[in-house]
């Protein structure tokens, strides 16, 4: 496993992005970050499921010294009492009576989310009945099953302290007209009003559903329904911290800075990803004739180090034990401005091809998820991978050409999308379907590929024509 002194040391690729930089002073509080395990229990006789790096991911906060651990809901799949209990025993495993294996104290900065609380997974046969047997956490005294398994008292929101940083831990609510159906914090503005933050100290908020108009806009779902962003602006200091994206962490979408600044922590169990991407996964994408990307072994999830006057996060791949990207350097305690969407994308450098880099094309069937067989043009090339000017690529424009004029247009991630840099080695494929092709498509078509950073800015094309 790559040691963060190692990356650090070992890589100048990261020269060419902003916001990364060398951290000075002692560091005042460590955290590890995941969202989104959906552990599941069967009592059907297959066992456990979605715990494979779970106990790893904590394992690599203990190695370094996280003060607290976050996790951001979800953490069950089924929202069953016996998927929690299979959670806090990973967890006592690891930490056990919340100490680290130096001894050290460790926080535990947990919250339900949607799977957890919603109790539509077994009610709409998302889970069959043999598989809530032993009772869906909504239908239980809360309470007394989250004492059973933390061993402390629960409430729907708490505040915690960890190294002198408050967290307000916002557990996701039953689906009532209260919360409109889960998409609101019942009674979040007086909690927070009685709370009387320091306006010069940062300090965080944990939910589960995305911050409407924040993080992942405008590619994701599953926002609440904009009144928790409502109160969040009136706290600059506040980092406010979600899940249930499943968002690629390598995507700079899932920072966002405005009155406050939030991060969507990837899930642990998979990723997701934005709408529009021929072998993307999202729901929208219908008509896609291309399989979906390799998404359950996308592990991932974050390590932030707060200083005096930044928190510095880290993007972290657990399958390869390795960083995704350069680090997020966030200034505290308040927005500068430097953080902000149009800002970034301004400023970010796009992604290019190496010298060398050349297309493919061929004939073949392409069988997408819906198991439909489609004849296919299919379009390869390598990898645009990170140097010491230039980021890794995050998406690729990829166009087919008949005279000059735009035939058709299709964006695709690359396989190893999830993963590190180092580890995203696959050819890139892009296919067209036959009959979106001109009869003369061998003679006639230029295919060109362009590789794009998170904020849809091109680095230089290649190209060539199906005749070549």
């Amino acid at each position: 496993m790559m040691t963060r002194k190692e990356f650090l040391g070992g890589t100048a690729a990261f020269a060419a992005w902003p916001m990364f930089a060398k951290t000075a002073g002692r560091p005042l509080m460590r955290l590890g970050m995941i969202a989104d395990t959906h552990l599941i229990v069967r009592d059907n006789g297959c066992g456990l499921q979605n715990s494979l790096c779970f106990e790893p991911a904590l394992r690599y906060f203990d190695e370094r010294k996280a003060d607290g651990v976050l996790i951001a809901g979800d953490l069950t799949d089924f929202g069953t009492a016996s998927g929690l209990r299979h959670f806090a025993s990973i967890w006592d495993k690891v930490f056990p009576g919340n100490r680290r294996s130096d001894g050290a104290p460790v926080k535990m900065l947990h919250i339900f989310g949607d799977h957890d609380m919603g109790g539509y997974m077994h009610k709409l046969n998302w889970a069959p009945k043999a598989e809530v047997a032993t009772g869906a956490i909504p239908d239980m005294d809360i309470s007394a099953l989250w004492g059973e398994c933390f061993h402390e008292e629960w409430a729907p929101i708490q505040v915690k302290e960890c190294c002198g940083y408050k967290f307000v831990l916002a557990h996701h609510p039953r689906h009532t007209k209260e919360s409109d159906h889960g998409n609101s914090i019942p009674c979040l503005v007086d909690f927070m009003e009685s709370q009387k933050f320091d306006p010069k100290k940062p300090f965080f908020f944990v939910q589960h559903r995305m911050f409407k108009g924040t993080v992942g806009e405008p590619n994701c779902s599953g926002w609440e329904n904009g009144k928790t962003t409502e109160v969040l602006k009136n706290y600059p200091n506040v980092l406010a911290i979600c899940g249930h994206g499943h968002q690629n962490a390598a995507d700079e979408l899932n920072l966002w800075q405005g009155e406050f600044t939030a991060i969507e922590v990837p899930s642990l169990n998979f990723c997701c990803t934005r709408k529009g991407r021929e072998n993307g996964y999202h729901p929208a994408d219908r008509d896609i004739i291309m399989p979906k990307g390799e998404i359950r072994k996308s592990w991932q999830g974050m390590f932030g180090t707060m200083y005096l006057d930044k928190f510095v996060v880290e993007r972290r791949d657990f399958l390869n034990g390795m960083p995704l990207g350069p680090d997020w350097i966030i200034p505290m305690p308040s927005p500068d401005g430097s953080l902000r969407t149009e800002v970034r994308s301004k400023k970010a450098i796009a992604p290019q091809f190496a010298e060398d880099a050349k297309i493919s094309v061929s004939e073949r069937k392409v069988v997408n998820a819906a198991k439909k067989e489609t004849d296919a043009v299919v379009v390869s090339f390598p990898v645009a991978h990170a140097t010491a000017r230039t980021p890794r690529a995050f998406d690729y424009a990829v166009t087919a050409r008949k005279g000059g004029k735009v035939i058709k247009e299709k964006f695709v991630f690359p396989k190893g999308q999830f993963w590190a840099d180092e580890k995203d080695t696959q050819q890139v494929e892009c296919a067209f379907a036959m009959t979106d092709l001109p009869a003369d498509w061998r003679i006639a078509v230029k295919f060109t590929a362009a590789p794009r950073n998170s904020f849809g800015k091109r680095g230089g094309a290649i190209s060539r024509s199906a005749c070549n």
